[in-house]
């Protein structure tokens, strides 16, 4: 099954609480898991007092919990600021669709899935 969608979330000295909470929002969403990957881009952040890494594995998200399996992979982008890490999650995206989710925001259970829905409706306007 081809990638349908890449979920991006830029992320700079995140505060930990707020991107579990993100990382939860993921978990529950109601499109298939396997037709979606998780590209977290550290945006050179600083000694935090913890791993941005230890925050995914300990997210209990279904296949999130993994950081070595290819659907999620979290990424570092050495130039600071938004748009160089959003750039990156651009170069790394595989999926045909692509949302921005910033490290603080919780997402509706079907979210993704809606965002399949109206890409496919528009796929052929011109």
């Amino acid at each position: 099954m081809s990638l349908e969608l890449s979920v991006i979330i830029p992320t700079h000295n995140p505060r930990r609480e707020y991107l579990a909470r993100t990382l939860e929002a993921l978990a529950a969403q109601t499109l298939n898991r396997e037709s979606w990957e998780l590209v977290v881009v550290d945006n050179k952040s600083e000694d935090i007092g913890y791993r941005i890494s230890d925050v995914v594995r300990g997210s209990g998200v279904k296949g999130l919990s993994d950081v070595e399996n290819a659907s999620v992979r979290i990424v570092r982008e050495e130039k600071l600021g938004l748009t160089h890490a959003r750039v990156r999650g651009f170069q790394e995206a595989q999926g045909e669709i692509v949302v921005m989710v910033d490290d603080d925001n919780v997402l509706k259970p079907d979210y993704l899935e809606r965002a399949v829905e109206i890409q496919g409706k528009y796929r052929d306007w011109e």
